[in-house]
């Protein structure tokens, strides 16, 4: 993703904004429906992105006609709704198996219509992935497999349409629809929502039978498992050696953010500040998780949710520490909040505050 065409190129709030979990989804994506897309033409920064990210320019207007701060499962319900979409209908054994799925309780945002549509599989297959992948045992082992080929579509699609749905949020400064489109797509890729113990679900050797006995001993994060001593592990799970030992080789390459945020000049007489964010890596050696080289971004936001400021790069460069600095417009009292994760990884997510 690259830097957004603003002049400058969250944080103790929990990472879910994006929470409310059973909170219904009625609504067919009301005014971020691509079909209700506003047929004005592209401005130069929306046509750049829809070229950037393959898309169509109806899938492109919609985004853009998101209202700021967007909540969430508004976010994921336009994103479902692109016309990128429109060939993933319901086979007749999936609607029996969405069916069980839209009313489970690790689906966050349920549907209430009957389901017929291909956003209605979309809304449903990201938030299914984002909750630990598990879509029930309603389906046979062929329309499993075949739900199994057009999921990996469906992902690799909607990880284009959030990431623009984010670039249309950072071009316009709206840092809360900015931060909850990439909380969405980190989710969906990930396997896991921000903060929930199916993080643990990213630790090859770790299914779904270890993590519920791990979070039993109070281990629901990734975080926490790198903490513990191999044997511990061992017990807990009951397993021999050296599979400990192999887990916790593994976490020495899940990257461990840390951000901490003050104020370096404060400009007399005038609302201007200077805010620096010191971003760091507290791995041993560059971490290169599931062999895939590591993206990082970091953005700053006002209480009035306006984005001051954004930065991505890789995670090798935050070995050494980075000093991001940059000036904020506040009053006293105002708070800027400041976040950073690697952008494909649950459990990486860093928050950092500081008053004026």
């Amino acid at each position: 993703m690259p830097p957004f065409p603003t002049p400058n190129s969250t944080p103790s709030k929990p990472a879910s904004s994006q929470s409310h979990s059973g909170t219904q989804s009625s609504q067919t994506p009301s005014s971020t429906n691509t079909h209700k897309a506003p047929s004005a033409a592209l401005s130069f920064h929306q046509h750049a992105i829809m070229l950037r990210y393959s898309l169509s320019p109806r899938t492109i207007r919609a985004l853009a006609a998101l209202p700021r701060a967007a909540p969430p499962d508004e976010i994921l319900r336009c994103a479902a709704s692109a016309t990128e979409f429109l060939s993933f209908t319901f086979s007749p054994p999936e609607k029996v198996a969405f069916a069980g799925i839209n009313n489970d309780p690790s689906t966050r945002w349920h549907l209430r219509e009957p389901l017929a549509q291909p956003w209605h599989k979309v809304f449903l297959v990201a938030q299914c992935e984002a909750a630990g992948g598990d879509y029930g045992d309603k389906l046979s082992l062929h329309a499993r497999n075949d739900l199994y080929a057009c999921r990996n579509r469906i992902v690799d699609i909607l990880g284009q349409v959030l990431r623009a749905c984010a670039d249309l949020m950072g071009a316009r400064r709206d840092a809360v629809g900015l931060r909850r489109a990439l909380e969405t797509w980190r989710g969906v890729v990930s396997g896991s929502w921000e903060g929930m113990p199916t993080e643990l679900l990213q630790v090859p050797g770790i299914g779904p039978k270890k993590a519920g006995l791990l979070a039993k001993h109070g281990v629901k994060f990734v975080r926490q498992l790198a903490d513990m001593e191999f044997y511990h592990i061992e017990r807990i799970l009951s397993r021999n050696p050296p599979f400990g030992q192999k887990i916790v080789r593994t976490l020495a390459l899940f990257p461990r953010l840390a951000l901490a945020v003050d104020i370096a000049k404060r400009e007399e007489g005038a609302r201007r500040i200077i805010v620096r964010a010191m971003l760091g890596c507290s791995n041993r050696e560059i971490p290169n998780w599931k062999d895939k080289s590591l993206s990082v971004t970091l953005a700053a936001e006002t209480p009035n949710g306006t984005l001051v400021f954004f930065w991505r790069g890789k995670v090798g460069s935050l070995m050494s520490g980075k000093e991001l600095v940059f000036p904020v417009e506040a009053t006293s009292g105002d708070a800027v909040f400041v976040w950073a994760s690697c952008e494909e990884i649950a459990g990486t997510y860093v928050t950092g505050e500081v008053k004026v």
